[in-house]
């Protein structure tokens, strides 16, 4: 009799260390998944100071002088969308630098806005080693009228070879240089309603070839994109792989 009840006693130990172990873990597992999901929520309202222009900044305007005018201010932007070269500070080293294009109000400013001298190109200034090339494109195309100078892109293009339509990236990522507008000719060579964009962005010599065959061929098409933007695969989407 003693032996069966020290071998229940024994078994209602064990379902009891078991049943306590389940909820321990049951717990931790809890912890863990809400931790993270407290984590991601904090990181994707987490916000930093950018330095926005609030007026024109003329090229050739000290960073410096520009503050000190006013034409600058601090902003708090959601984290995840601040490009990886916005200013968020000037000290001492950079107040010296030159605006190396016109800046405009709401403009977000990157470091490579300004710089030691302005280049002797007009009021375009094109990185060392690339090229700036202009392309016409309608509203939907270059991101309705959220594009601006510093602005970095993705440019997508659009084609058919043979019977298969297919839209690929072609440049993943390039900044925009300068925006303007042109009006659209009707038939009869009066000026029509429409306007369409032109935006020049900086780009490699190889880039430039591909980007300028691409305008006078096929269709092209802008994406503003943030730092983290990855594509992945290359493939080229189709109507066949579109929901794949």
């Amino acid at each position: 009799m003693k032996l069966k009840l020290r071998s229940k006693m024994k078994k209602t130990t064990v379902q009891f260390i078991v049943i306590l172990l389940l909820s321990v873990l049951s717990g931790l597992s809890i912890y863990t998944y809400t931790s993270g999901v407290e984590s991601r929520l904090r990181s994707s309202q987490q916000t930093t100071a950018v330095l926005i222009a609030i007026q024109q900044i003329p090229i050739g305007t000290a960073l410096g002088s520009a503050i000190n005018q006013g034409y600058i201010e601090e902003k708090q932007f959601p984290q995840e969308a601040v490009p990886t070269q916005a200013l968020s500070s000037v000290n001492a080293s950079k107040s010296d630098l030159v605006a190396l294009q016109t800046l405009q109000p709401g403009q977000l400013l990157l470091q490579n806005n300004f710089g030691v001298s302005a280049a002797n190109t007009g009021a375009l200034v094109i990185p060392d080693g690339q090229l700036a090339v202009t392309v016409s494109l309608s509203d939907p195309a270059r991101v309705a009228s959220f594009l601006q100078p510093g602005s970095e892109i993705t440019i997508f293009v659009t084609g058919q070879s043979g019977n298969t339509k297919y839209t690929q990236v072609l440049i993943p990522r390039t900044q925009v240089l300068a925006v303007g507008s042109q009006v659209l000719q009707t038939p009869d060579g009066a000026s029509g309603g429409n306007t369409s964009a032109l935006i020049t962005v900086a780009v490699t010599p190889l880039q430039a070839k591909r980007l300028v065959h691409a305008s006078q061929t096929l269709s092209l098409y802008f994406g503003l994109r943030t730092a983290g933007v990855d594509f992945g695969s290359s493939t080229p989407v189709t109507d066949d792989s579109l929901f794949n």
